[in-house]
């Protein structure tokens, strides 16, 4: 369970064990440690910082491109 990467995996594990649906296995085998919760949590905040566009040029001509779009709609 600890290595499966999505939902399914989760699932694929699920059926292999013969439970009817997910909970039963993340009930059973899925209980993280304290420190697995710890490091979970910790790896989620990166993936939040990488989705933020950090560059404001990037920025400025994502902006242009909206407003040309909402141009050609509205002329």
């Amino acid at each position: 369970m600890k290595n499966a990467k999505d939902v399914s995996a989760l699932k694929a594990v699920s059926q292999n064990l013969m439970h009817s649906n997910l909970s039963i296995p993340d009930g059973v085998y899925g209980i993280l440690s304290e420190t697995d919760v710890q490091a979970q949590i910790r790896i989620l905040g990166n993936k939040v910082d990488s989705v933020f566009i950090k560059d404001s040029g990037e920025i400025s001509v994502l902006l242009n491109q909206l407003i040309k779009k909402l141009s050609q709609l509205n002329p």
